[in-house]
């Protein structure tokens, strides 16, 4: 089985969020992705992102965003399992070179909207994610990475 084809039907849900592929998602819930994005990645949500991912996004650019992260990897939204709001972006990448074929090592990304910081919502995301990952058997690894600065996501991935 590819890589792309397991990261592909990552869903899960946990108290407060469902989080699932984001074009199912979105219809699912009647959401518009180019406004999800527009209103998640903000200035300061994207601070710690990529310089091309950094900075205000208008409709086109959330637009482009939306075609970039289809043709590069799976996009998952995060919405709040209580009034199907957007509350962010889970990004898987394939970490290329994995020892074993048979086995793939995942790299996670993630975005939390900035009205939705401090209310836990990463740490349940991340460890929703190993939950689902666990009953996974291609599944070696997960791992992420955050800036030296950005001590909140540090606990995130720590926990």
């Amino acid at each position: 089985m590819m890589a792309h084809e397991v990261t592909q039907r990552c869903a899960y849900s946990t108290p407060r969020l469902v989080v699932g592929d984001w074009h199912r998602i979105a219809q699912r819930y009647e959401l518009d992705l180019v406004d999800v994005v527009r209103n998640t990645l903000t200035p300061a949500t994207t601070a710690a992102l990529p310089p091309e991912w950094q900075g205000d996004f208008d409709d086109e650019r959330a637009r482009r965003w939306v075609e970039a992260r289809d043709a590069e990897s799976p996009t998952l939204l995060v919405i709040a399992s209580d009034d199907f709001r957007s509350v962010g972006l889970l990004i898987l990448f394939e970490s290329p070179g994995s020892p074993q074929p048979d086995r793939i090592d995942v790299r996670l990304g993630y975005v939390i909207a900035e009205s939705e910081w401090g209310k836990g919502l990463a740490s349940e995301l991340v460890r929703g994610l190993v939950d689902w990952a666990s009953s996974e058997p291609s599944i070696r690894s997960i791992s992420g990475g955050v800036a030296r600065d950005n001590e909140a996501s540090a606990r995130v991935l720590l926990s």
